[in-house]
């Protein structure tokens, strides 16, 4: 790798300027490899195997045959999913973002995504972003967009801001919700899960990788992130030590030459 590709994938992280932003990136190629402040796990045992995209017969992703796992559909009363430990400020009232790459090859009419509510999982409580059969994306009764739809790699990026989520599908913008309770994506608890909702509500899928930031993308910086693709997003602090040490090998090579 040149060192102009090393800074540039430094100017490419996934917080631009937010230095003090705590930020994960999730890998999934043969395990659940964190990079970041938080951590990603398996909850409540939910059946997952690893693989490459071509390995599980699934349609190409942009960038390469990227490893990446699947996972059952999640169980009854949020019994099973990927649970998230953001390790930021509970309850976060300055926003955050979410990334996720996902494939299913079915999207029934109700997806989970996402369950906020998890200090007590096996008493329910309704997931908190779905997909539909459609292609549209949202939450209570508001779903717009046709984008997400079976059978393909999607990007899906949540920006939670104060009054207002913008949901992106593949760097462009699907939705824009209101939600019906002004502290329902308040992130009052140290964690949440993935793919799992009270009442069934999901279905067997793959994951390439997720991210976090506890600061809210802009819509030019979504879409600059584009789809789903094999390379993984920078994590902010190691693509700047990338930047640092190409930076240092550049000053050593022009000392020496």
């Amino acid at each position: 790798m040149n060192i102009r590709t090393l800074l540039c994938l430094a100017a490419t992280a996934f917080v631009p300027a937010a230095a003090s932003a705590s930020t994960t990136i999730v890998d999934f190629n043969s395990a659940i490899t964190n990079y970041g402040g938080g951590s990603m796990s398996n909850f409540g045992g939910l059946a997952t195997g690893f693989n490459t995209v071509s390995g599980f017969g699934l349609n190409a992703m942009a960038g390469g045959d990227k490893g990446v796992m699947s996972f059952a559909a999640g169980g009854a009363a949020n019994a099973t999913g990927l649970q998230f430990t953001h390790a930021t400020t509970s309850p976060n009232t300055t926003g955050y973002s979410i990334l996720m790459d996902v494939y299913f090859a079915t999207i029934p009419d109700f997806l989970s995504l996402l369950q906020l509510n998890t200090s007590a999982p096996s008493s329910g409580g309704d997931g908190d972003l779905f997909g539909r059969g459609g292609g549209g994306i949202g939450i209570s009764s508001d779903y717009e967009g046709t984008g997400f739809t079976a059978n393909a790699w999607h990007r899906v990026v949540l920006t939670v801001g104060p009054g207002a989520l913008n949901i992106y599908v593949d760097g462009a913008l699907a939705n824009t919700v209101t939600p019906s309770a002004a502290d329902r994506y308040d992130i009052s608890e140290p964690s949440f899960l993935l793919f799992a909702d009270e009442d069934n509500e999901t279905a067997p899928g793959y994951i390439s990788q997720f991210g976090f930031q506890d600061s809210v993308l802009d819509a030019p910086t979504v879409g600059a992130l584009g789809g789903a693709n094999a390379a993984l997003v920078p994590e902010p602090a190691a693509a700047g030590l990338a930047a640092t040490a190409a930076l240092g090998l550049l000053m050593r090579r022009r000392k020496t030459a």
